[in-house]
């Protein structure tokens, strides 16, 4: 809603807004008079002649003190028609303090703030760029780090309400809002028979594009980020933008890897396909099967992987004995395609691989999460002929053993093969900013999950232990990679410097022009900064 509106409601509406505000608690006799009035002097410049609320204590944690945080609070508060969740809600504070993929994410906000249109995002953006506070955004919610998509004593902004879809057959382009998740993209287009480059889970986030964004689609159509048209972002002082080709384009360029760096990204426009017929399904081993499976992936990188139309997403779970691939194909076929044939040189325990009616059908069947608490790695190798998959996995396995001692101590091993398709397909883009190597590559994400916080830093030491034993042997053998994929590190890993100094400095240039006083370096505090 705009604010401008208030100031054409009947009297009544007026007087019961200004009673709200006036109504707070006691604000602003503690801020400095520049805050004051730099605070007046933006409610106005909306259309909103009433004097600068006061604030109540929209504190998560007891005894915090009275800040910035809280008087934002109060003023989004202040109008009714906006959604708000405080502490004071109860459980509905609780139920939305909490919609993350895992516990480990959780944060306790002053408040959280969820709107339903952009110029609400502008309102937000440009009222904390006056008064300093700290935020998060949350789209899907589906990174297990702490500030990344959630804030303790600060301003949570949660995109779920913003839930449009839209399907344009004339340029074959689909725009959607950071609300949904890719489940909600696929299922609306399914009836039109069409498929974007997007995520491989259905309830993970639109945000995966902005760290590149890796698909099922990847081998034959590149990155998410690759085939993105246009990015509708609201800049840090509450401008809206368009990046794409022809108008912002560094910004747009930027924005293919950049993650949370620039703005808050409140639509996308990518490019559809048409979506055919396609096969696929799990395929599981028991865990006696490691060394078998990851020469399987050697030999698939190798020659199955040449044929763009094949996709691969392992899970290996040495720590309960299990081995699972999910395999897809885009086209059709009645029994394994031969890209796949070094799989089914395996014998397996089960195997559901067929047919599929649509696309989303077939992502819909995954692994079961097991245990609640998340958190992963990243380490990037090149294709190896010899042992050195074989070796990896052994490694990280070794390393799972010491797992025992958590409560539901979890390993989960997804090594991803990358193809030179992939990466050569921005060539002809627009580019994007990870500076990767054209040379087939093993982007190797080590997941693990567990019970209770209480093992929260063993586990996360364990993590950047396993990485570094990993770096470390592929450094000896010659096929580390240096490049860290987004959606994969570990907070600890400086993904933005691993896209080289070249790129990196670039980046820092575009926020520099689009952001000028840093608000996304210093305000929103959560994701991988340009440092």
């Amino acid at each position: 809603m705009q604010l401008a509106l208030a100031m054409q409601q009947p009297a009544c509406a007026l007087l019961l807004l200004i009673t709200a505000l006036s109504n707070l608690l006691l604000l602003v006799d503690a801020a400095p008079p520049t805050l004051q009035s730099r605070i007046q002097a933006y409610l106005q410049s909306q259309g909103v002649n009433a004097s600068i609320p006061t604030a109540p204590a929209y504190t998560a944690q007891p005894n915090a003190r009275l800040d910035t945080v809280s008087i934002t609070c109060g003023i989004l508060n202040a109008y009714r028609d906006w959604n708000l969740v405080t502490p004071q809600d109860g459980q509905l504070y609780t139920t939305q303090a909490e919609q993350h993929w895992s516990p480990t994410a959780w944060g306790r906000p002053n408040c959280i703030f969820e709107p339903t249109t952009v110029r609400e995002v502008q309102f937000f953006v440009g009222l904390l760029a006056i008064t300093g506070s700290t935020y998060a955004v949350r789209s899907g919610g589906h990174s297990p780090f702490k500030d990344f998509a959630s804030t303790d004593n600060g301003i949570l902004i949660a995109m779920h309400k913003m839930k449009v879809v839209e399907y344009n057959a004339q340029s074959e382009t689909v725009r959607f809002s950071m609300g949904n998740t890719w489940g909600d993209v696929y299922g609306a287009l399914t009836p039109h028979e069409r498929v974007v480059v997007g995520g491989r889970v259905p309830d993970v986030g639109m945000a995966l594009v902005t760290g590149g964004g890796l698909s099922h689609y990847s081998n034959e159509k590149g990155f998410a980020s690759d085939n993105v048209v246009n990015f509708e972002l609201v800049l840090a002082d509450g401008s809206l933008v368009n990046a794409n080709e022809t108008s912002n384009s560094e910004l747009w360029w930027a924005m293919k890897a950049g993650q949370n760096n620039f703005g808050i990204t409140t639509h996308i426009t990518t490019k559809a396909y048409p979506m055919g017929a396609v096969w696929g399904g799990l395929r599981i081993w028991n865990a006696t099967q490691l060394d078998a499976v990851s020469d399987a992936f050697a030999e698939y990188q190798r020659d199955g992987q040449l044929d763009t139309k094949s996709s691969v997403i392992p899970y290996l779970v040495p720590t309960n004995g299990t081995l699972f691939l999910i395999l897809v194909y885009f086209g059709p076929a009645t029994s394994p395609p031969a890209a796949f044939k070094p799989f089914y040189d395996i014998p397996a325990i089960s195997d559901d691989t067929g047919p599929r009616p649509n696309f989303l059908e077939l992502i819909s069947t995954s692994p079961p999460q097991v245990v609640p608490r998340w958190s992963y790695g990243f380490s990037n190798l090149y294709l190896d002929s010899s042992t050195t998959y074989r070796d990896v996995m052994r490694l990280c396995a070794q390393q799972s053993e010491k797992m025992k001692r958590v409560n539901g101590g979890t390993q989960v091993l997804i090594p991803q093969p990358i193809s030179r398709t992939m990466i050569d397909f921005a060539k002809n883009t627009g580019g994007r900013p990870q500076g990767l190597k054209s040379r087939a590559q093993l982007w190797m994400n080590m997941s693990w999950g567990w019970n209770l916080a209480e093992d929260d830093a063993y586990v996360f030491a364990l993590v950047k232990e396993t990485y570094e034993m990993v770096d470390r042997l592929t450094k000896q053998r010659g096929l580390y990679d240096p490049y860290l994929f987004l959606n994969d590190a570990f907070p600890g890993q400086k993904v933005m410097r691993s896209y080289g100094d070249d790129n990196f400095q670039r980046l820092k240039a575009v926020s520099k022009k689009y952001d000028p006083r840093g608000m996304f370096q210093k305000q929103v505090p959560g994701g991988f900064k340009l440092d």
